[in-house]
């Protein structure tokens, strides 16, 4: 029953003890810290999948921070669904601690232990959010999370500073918004676990400010999940950060924040409280409409490989909170789906752009000449990311991209299936014109084939073969995972 503690105290010690090392080591840190992390997150990887194994088999498990029986104590609340997305993330944190852990020319020079101690930070709050059932350690985790991006996106390129800052300033908006509906939640209902709010919720009567806590909260994690058009830290900042962050965070940070508003719609905020809200689930079904047309039309415009992902990445999170307030079972099976797919798809995606990063000094598209023949097992992996992104089964892509279009269509919501379409069709011209150059075009300058670069080979193509075992096991997924979390509500 430790497990779910165990999950986040390992990479959160592991942040500690790998700076002390490194303080201790006298100039030998890179070789002293680096097997302290990736053993810190295996070990957690480890953990999280044994506690899905064991949710699947007995059920959803809880632990008592202290011993502290909620609504007083904080509990770390786990089913099927959050253990799967603690295996997602740990496993997805180390995969990609490995793949750049022997690039030293790439990490901030002389802050080699700093940036390990913060990636380590940066994964337990991640992982905390995911597991914790009370809403308030929820924003504590939120803040873990944050503080250590900001750190980890100024460790980047000449740009990063600006942009790590100007995330900061927006990520602090958002965090106050969730943390003023937090405030307005307790004020109604007393209490801040999740369970026990919803308990409650549903014995009395709706009051404007059980509502506008809603809005609040929910503005808040617009915010933090980068919904247009509060986006514009998201582009900035991934695209000017060291591929080994990048690979961390974009796969990660908008998918746990999706996580977390499913998590509210299905457990905290009982039907009448979103019925009683329709305007608002709309207005969020047209936003994110928007969002996905504008992301889709911005990713158009750009010339570098990393910018036109960051601005396919803001209409994916157009994707997930369409689906969410579509108001159906349909639509938000298929933005869990997408959660778990977009997350392998783009963890993909950024170590098949990190390598090549780290191979040729950029990622212009104007520079993917000959690419499949100088790095052919690299853009393997790329286009499998690529065609899972675009919906071409059996990857996984499809799959929620079908069940999302289905819910639309189930609702009325012509205008969201319509984006969803279109969408998919320009990720068609835009990843086809990096395939044209990479595949038809003769590379400028002769160099060896990528074989050699084993290290950030395995866990590329590791991600990269599982898009389509995850697209079969999609039946699997809806009926142990999704169904049971839904069950009840919609």
């Amino acid at each position: 029953m430790q497990l779910p503690v165990l999950t986040i105290l390992f990479p959160l010690f592991g942040a500690f003890v790998a700076v002390a090392v490194a303080w201790s080591s006298m100039g030998r840190s890179r070789q002293s810290v680096m097997p302290i992390a990736v053993s810190a997150l295996g070990l957690s990887a480890v953990c999280a999948a044994v506690l899905f194994v064991q949710v699947l088999s007995t059920g959803p498990q809880t632990y008592l921070l202290g011993g502290w029986a909620p609504p007083w104590g904080i509990s770390l609340s786990v089913d099927p669904l959050s253990a799967l997305m603690l295996v997602v993330v740990s496993a997805g944190a180390l995969l990609n601690l490995f793949a750049f852990s022997f690039t030293p020319s790439k990490w901030p020079l002389g802050k080699t232990p700093a940036f390990l101690g913060l990636y380590l930070l940066a994964t337990a709050g991640h992982l905390g959010i995911v597991a914790t059932g009370d809403v308030f350690n929820l924003f504590v985790f939120i803040e873990v999370a944050a503080l250590s991006s900001y750190a980890l996106l100024s460790m980047g390129g000449p740009r990063a500073t600006f942009a790590s800052l100007n995330y900061l300033l927006v990520g602090s908006v958002g965090a106050s918004l969730y943390l003023l509906g937090v405030g307005y939640l307790y004020i109604t209902s007393g209490s801040l676990n999740m369970l026990d709010i919803a308990d409650i919720l549903t014995t009395i009567p709706l009051s404007t400010t059980t509502l506008t806590g809603f809005v609040v909260l929910m503005l808040g994690l617009w915010v933090k999940m980068a919904v247009f058009p509060f986006h514009a830290w998201l582009p900035a900042a991934y695209s000017s950060a060291s591929p080994a962050v990048s690979g961390l965070l974009a796969p990660m940070t908008t998918k746990v924040m999706a996580y977390v508003i499913v998590r509210m719609l299905t457990t905290v905020f009982p039907p009448d409280l979103l019925a009683a809200i329709s305007g608002f689930s709309s207005m969020a079904v047209w936003l994110a409409c928007v969002a996905i047309i504008a992301g889709a039309l911005m990713a158009l415009a750009q010339q570098d490989l990393r910018r036109m992902l960051c601005f396919i990445l803001v209409a994916e999170v157009g994707y997930m909170l369409g689906g969410a307030f579509m108001g159906n079972a349909t639509a938000m099976t298929g933005t869990i789906l997408h959660i778990l797919a977009d997350a392998a798809m783009t963890l993909t995606l950024f170590l098949a752009v990190g390598s090549i990063v780290v191979r040729t000094g950029g990622s212009r598209i104007d520079d993917m000449d000959g690419m499949f023949t100088t790095m052919p097992v690299t853009m393997l992996a790329f286009t499998a990311g690529a065609l899972s992104m675009i919906g071409v089964p059996p990857f996984c892509g499809f799959f929620s991209k079908w069940y999302l279009l289905s819910g639309a269509l189930e609702a009325g919501h012509w205008v969201f299936a319509g984006s969803l379409i279109l969408s998919s069709l320009v990720n068609v011209f835009l990843f086809f014109r990096v395939f044209e150059r990479a595949f038809f075009r003769k590379p400028a300058t002769a160099s060896a084939p990528d074989s050699n670069d084993w290290y950030q080979l395995a866990p590329m193509c590791l991600i990269a073969l599982l898009l389509p075992v995850i697209g079969l096991a999609t039946g699997g997924i809806i009926q142990q995972i999704i169904q049971p979390a839904l069950k009840g509500v919609m």
